[in-house]
């Protein structure tokens, strides 16, 4: 992964991850400086719903196409 900066972009090498209160802390190095990542319960919830809306999109697609399929055999 790369992490972009005023001073341009550089890798991020991971190293841990640590619980905190807040939430969850991603601790790695970026320019040879120890640096987090941290992810909030807000940031959860916001990560669930992008993966849902996809999730639930392709699953009606999937079942209309079976559905269509099935109706075409029929006939």
């Amino acid at each position: 992964m790369k992490v972009g900066t005023p001073f341009g972009e550089f890798p991020f090498e991971y190293r841990r991850i640590e619980r905190r209160e807040d939430g969850v802390a991603i601790v790695g190095l970026v320019a040879g400086l120890e640096s987090r990542v941290v992810l909030d319960k807000g940031d959860a919830r916001r990560a669930a719903i992008a993966l849902v809306v996809p999730a639930a999109a392709s699953l009606l697609l999937l079942a209309a196409r079976r559905t269509r399929k099935i109706s075409s055999q029929g006939m």
